[in-house]
């Protein structure tokens, strides 16, 4: 089987003998989330297309709700068992076996394949948000900054603020500085990129007990779906309240009202409706005021082992209990649904005398939230009827 959590460290012995693949992806982002947001392992039981004794899993892990997900998928062919084939893609590029005309290949020592992410250096250019210490001098000397790129090998184009000798300062191009040598002006906290990375382990001897992990913790750890849930034909949670701030600053009107207000600052959960049967079990409900979600369990059969999760209409996660370390005699699979709100004032402008402009302006901020659910369903039952769903430790 083959299983998302490591039975053993990440971690190699001295003496293996391992084929390693890395590669560093770039992003336009200034934080890096990993959300596993498919999970799938099937063998020729569930798809004919595999041929007798292959097992397919799959891996749909993105970086946020609103990037595209990164697929890893790895076949193995038992029908030799002492010697299994595999073949390992990325985004349906093929990384094992490394030859393009083999379709799979036998693993002679054990592989480790890896995919990092850096993200984008919050305050990128913004004029004069960092200091940067030239390596060129001697001298513990720092100088306003404007990084104006972040290049692919990590280093950073910068317009540094330096003295022209007469008591000013001009600007100085520096094409390539470390982030060692960064840091934020207001503050002076070191400049640090996020880094976040995937690691494939197969080994040799035993392929079918692959394991990906997500910077060394159990892809597991990380099933999540935005929330609300993302638009569909016009259809989709509100993210976002306004108020409008008077002019004297003395009064502020919400959209919606206080109820809605309420509800959408404390993001209580209230259960919508519910529906179970044999091979089927539904549950909707409700985060504050403007998202929706609805979970589904469903089995093919009353004696199928693998059980298909999905969230508000898409799959999370589709196998045995065995293969996501469910407890004993038990299926379960925990997730997180994590979103964003914000609050946006609509306020007169200031003209920096204390007095007020009839120009009015947005100000923004943003809050980060999230919510921990498990779906359970104990495998003596038979019937999805006793399926039971967590959120936040309440069932409903």
């Amino acid at each position: 089987q083959v299983r998302s959590q490591l039975p053993r460290p990440l971690a190699l012995p001295d003496n293996a003998d391992t084929m390693q693949r890395a590669r560093t992806v770039q992003l336009t982002k200034d934080e890096v989330d990993f959300m596993v947001m498919q999970y799938t392992s099937h063998d020729d039981t569930v798809l004919a297309s595999l041929g007798k004794h292959c097992k397919e899993t799959t891996w749909k892990i993105a970086l946020g709700a609103d990037s595209k997900p990164t697929e890893i998928k790895m076949t193995v062919d038992k029908q030799i068992a002492l010697s299994p084939e595999v073949r390992i893609t990325c985004d349906g590029e093929q990384v094992f076996p490394e030859a393009s005309n083999k379709q799979k290949g036998y693993l002679k020592q054990d592989f480790e394949w890896s995919k990092s992410f850096r993200g984008t250096l919050r305050g990128l250019a913004q004029k004069n948000f960092f200091e940067v210490r030239p390596e060129s001098t001697h001298m513990e000397q720092w100088f306003l900054a404007t990084l104006t790129e972040q290049r692919e090998d990590g280093l950073f184009k910068a317009i540094l603020q330096m003295p022209d000798g007469s008591g000013g300062f001009h600007p100085v191009d520096i094409p390539a500085v470390k982030v060692d040598n960064i840091r934020e002006a207001m503050g002076r906290k070191p400049a640090s990129l996020p880094y976040r990375t995937i690691k494939l382990y197969a080994p040799s001897n035993d392929p079918l007990h692959a394991t990906v992990n997500l910077d060394n913790e159990p892809v597991t750890h990380f099933f999540a779906r935005p929330t609300p849930a993302p638009v569909k034909d016009g259809k989709g949670g509100q993210t976002r309240m306004k108020f409008t701030v008077s002019k004297d600053r003395q009064n502020v009107a919400v959209d919606g009202g206080h109820t809605a207000l309420a509800h959408f600052m404390d993001g209580e959960v209230r259960g919508v409706k519910q529906h179970a049967d044999t091979l089927v079990h539904s549950w909707t409900f409700q985060i504050g005021p403007f998202a929706e979600h609805t979970v589904e369990l469903r089995k093919k059969s009353s004696s199928s082992p693998l059980l298909a999760l999905t969230v508000d209409g898409e799959l999370l996660c589709e196998s045995s209990p065995e293969d996501i370390d469910s407890p004993e005699g038990t299926w379960q699979c925990n997730f997180r649904l994590v979103g964003e709100k914000f609050f946006d004032w609509l306020v007169y402008e200031s003209d920096g005398s204390g007095g007020y402009l009839n120009s009015q302006g947005t100000v923004s901020h943003r809050f980060k939230y999230s919510h921990d659910c498990v779906v359970t369903y104990q495998v003596a039952d038979k019937t999805l009827t006793t399926a039971k769903i967590f959120v936040d430790d309440a069932s409903f």
